[in-house]
């Protein structure tokens, strides 16, 4: 099991909910039939552009520090149900007793070239770490209520569900934060085989600088200096898979200004 930057034990990648970052997806709701000679079918479209690839996602933003609007991630039960933050056992023998739940941050771009793209955590925890620290209270401490006031202080005290409803009621409004970003990659399938034969699960990369230079020239003129597409260094046949931004670091409103 791998840390993440916070110091809590991270699922492997093959165990994470799969997103795609920005991409519109149709509507899940039930849609009218239409008579196949409606004009709106038959009708020359004049927009469409046939070189335009539908399947490609959006490059990933460059690591950095990003405005960004916070919104809960509901896990799921044994029995499929979602619930707000699920409880397990972390950490080495006899392990800690903590909460579990996932959030999601959308970035804040003016420009519109990032805008959308979103970067997930889905193991926002109570587990205490290094120098005490808990995902939960580091998240807290960089949100602040709408009358603008923090949610915590160094006097806040409770238990880990104290803490966890705590967060799930400062998501509802769907605060702003800052967040820095970093791309990751990891290979599902080295991860699926060393969670299969019990060993530890190979190093992942870490950071933009660490992915393999853009071949394509019109991405590099673009601004796009790295290839999120990495090949499996260990097993060939793995091929290539795409990195994904994570969250390094979230930040207060005050210190993204500060930059």
């Amino acid at each position: 099991m791998s840390v993440t930057s916070f110091g809590a034990p991270m699922e492997p990648e093959d165990q994470q909910q799969q997103k795609v970052n920005g991409a519109a997806q149709p509507s899940e709701s039930p849609q009218d039939l239409l008579d196949p000679n409606d004009p709106r079918l038959i009708s020359e479209e004049l927009n469409v552009n046939p070189e335009a690839d539908a399947y490609a996602q959006p490059a990933p933003p460059p690591d950095g520090d990003y405005r960004a609007k916070l919104k809960l991630v509901r896990p799921k039960d044994a029995q499929g149900q979602e619930v707000d933050y699920l409880p397990k056992l972390w950490g080495k023998a006899p392990g800690q007793a903590v909460f579990v739940t996932g959030l999601e941050a959308s970035i804040i771009d003016p420009s519109g070239r990032y805008d959308g793209l979103k970067a997930f955590d889905f193991n926002v925890s109570t587990f205490i770490g290094r120098d005490n620290a808990t995902k939960v209270g580091t998240i807290l401490n960089k949100l602040r209520r709408p009358d603008g006031k923090p949610w915590t202080d160094k006097n806040t005290r409770g238990n880990a569900k104290f803490w966890m409803d705590l967060l799930v009621k400062a998501l509802a409004g769907e605060p702003e934060c800052g967040i820095t970003t970093a791309w990751e990659w990891s290979c599902a399938d080295c991860s699926k085989d060393a969670k299969a034969r019990g060993v530890a699960y190979p190093k992942s990369l870490l950071g933009m600088h660490r992915f393999p230079a853009e071949a394509d020239p019109k991405k590099r003129a673009a601004g796009q200096l790295y290839s999120p597409e990495v090949k499996c260094q260990l097993v060939a046949s793995h091929g290539y898979s795409r990195g994904r931004i994570t969250i390094a670091k979230f930040l207060s409103l005050e210190e993204l200004k500060k930059g």
